[in-house]
Formats: C-alpha cells, sequence, structure tokens
C-alpha cells in the first residue's frame, strides 16, 4: 500500500498559509497568529512572493511539507463557506491539523516496512495503516475521537518497535 504524501496547492485553500503560525526568525519574514491569512496571500490562495521567498527570508515556507493533509481538509469543506463562517474555519483548521498527524503516523508506518522486525509486528503495522489510511482518506470530519485512539496506539507500537530494534 503506497500513500500519496504529495501536496497538492491546486485542490488546498492554502492552509498552510492560513491555519498555521509563524515568529519571524530566520524561517519567516514576519509573525503570522494561527488562523489569519499570511500577508502574502492572494484571494485564490496563491502566494504572491512564491518566486521571492528565499531571498525576502521565508524558507520555512519552502521547508514546510503538509503530506497532502492540506488538499484532504479542503476537499472536507469544499461546499462550505470557511472564509465568512469563523466557525467553519476553526473546524477546517482543527480537520488540517489532525489529517496533518494522520499523514505524519502513515508516514512513518509506511516507513517501517523496510525494517526487518518479523511477521508479527509487520502484521500489526499493517493493521494500524489501513485504520489510519481508513480514517485520513474517508473525507470525514467527525474522526477525530477514533483517530485520536488510532495515533495513540500507532505511539504505542513504535515504541514497542523502537524497544525491538535496539534490544
Amino acid at each position: 500500500m503506497e500513500t500519496d504524501f504529495a501536496p497538492n496547492c491546486q485542490n488546498c485553500f492554502a492552509l498552510c498559509c492560513t491555519a498555521l503560525s509563524f515568529q519571524r526568525g530566520t524561517q519567516f519574514g514576519h509573525d503570522k497568529l494561527a488562523g489569519e491569512p499570511c500577508q502574502y496571500l492572494a484571494g485564490d490562495f496563491r502566494c504572491t512572493i512564491h518566486a521571492r521567498r528565499e531571498a525576502l527570508g521565508y524558507d520555512g515556507c519552502e521547508a514546510f511539507d503538509c503530506l497532502g493533509a492540506g488538499q484532504r481538509a479542503s476537499a472536507i469543506f469544499a461546499a462550505e463557506n470557511w472564509r465568512r463562517d469563523p466557525a467553519v474555519a476553526r473546524r477546517l483548521y482543527a480537520s488540517f491539523s489532525l489529517l496533518l498527524r494522520i499523514q505524519e503516523m502513515r508516514r512513518a508506518l509506511e516507513t517501517a516496512a523496510d525494517l526487518d522486525i518479523g511477521a508479527a509486528l509487520h502484521e500489526e503495522r499493517l493493521v494500524l495503516l489501513d485504520t489510519l489510511s481508513a480514517q485520513g482518506e474517508s473525507r470525514r470530519e467527525d474522526i477525530a475521537e477514533e483517530t485520536s485512539r488510532t495515533l495513540k496506539e500507532c505511539r504505542a507500537f513504535l515504541k514497542r518497535l523502537a524497544s525491538e530494534l535496539t534490544a
């Protein structure tokens, strides 16, 4: 099972530029609060300084990778007016955050496929990956509780896996 972790910015509401916060420093040229659009974000969700990001001190934008969480969250809320309704925007941002955690864990579990850990651990890894994949690809907003449990199980599995590998 291969997951597409590539971000698809054409099918995203620029969630990395709206939902996330960042602080002025070596990675970002200005402070931005979570939920506020970046000052360089155009109305069509495109970056107005994209070609000059590095020169203007926005290396963090270049380095960030949502692993495809942005387009997944945007698809869930495509029919809702999140720009005019702060309550919908908060739900969108929460979904993006959850999907980002799902994608990060999916990648970790897929990376573990190459480890020499035995059939039982690989089977457990695949069950967790299947569950997480179903949640991440569900296009449902109401997955927080079940996904929280799955992510907890995944973290416990990865801890056991680390112990196995260091033994």
